[in-house]
């Protein structure tokens, strides 16, 4: 009797090993797959800033037909199907047909822009000593750069999924971004 609970106990022990390493293999694998598409997705948008939509009008992150379908190609690619929910209401979501999905529950990634030039703006102001120079709002281009989040999960066989992570990326300053 002695030998059959040894040998239950080592194959419960066993069984929890396997099972963890599954884990831990799965959460490798998913994140370096969200970070490739993150890479992906701020390679788009860093190639292509400002992209003009149907009558002449920009879209919000020159999100428009020729970048929605490069992003959904890369999305199918990759395999990635992970849905999240955008961290805060100042991120646009888009589903994975890289189509506006708002802010929402259940998007595959999201973006927001940051305007720098405003930034800028007051450090230069700050620079000129007792207002010897003067600056205004037109003396500096719009510079944009975004924020992409995208997700990632641990599924366990068995138990299936259990956590949902959140993998952040910026692009760099862009110059004549629209935000």
């Amino acid at each position: 009797m002695r030998e059959a609970i040894g040998g239950i106990s080592i194959f419960q022990i066993v069984i929890v090993l396997i099972l963890l390493f599954t884990g831990i293999m799965s959460l490798t694998i998913n994140h370096s797959k969200a970070f490739g598409v993150k890479d992906e997705i701020i390679t788009i948008i860093e190639n292509n800033t400002i992209e003009k939509t149907g009558a002449g009008q920009q879209h919000s992150y020159g999100f428009g037909p020729t970048m929605q379908n490069a992003v959904k190609d890369q999305l199918t690619k990759a395999g990635y199907h992970i849905l999240g929910t955008c961290p805060d209401d100042t991120y646009d979501g888009y589903d994975l047909n890289g189509k506006p999905a708002g802010k929402i529950r259940g998007v595959a990634f999201c973006i927001r822009a940051n305007q720098v030039d405003d930034e800028f703006e007051q450090d230069a102001k700050n620079a000129c000593k007792s207002g010897a120079c003067e600056t205004t709002g037109n003396d500096f281009p719009t510079m944009v750069y975004y924020d992409v989040v995208l997700f990632f999960k641990l599924d366990i066989p068995v138990i299936n999924y259990l956590f949902n992570f959140n993998l952040k990326g910026t692009t760099k300053i862009m110059f004549g971004g629209i935000g």
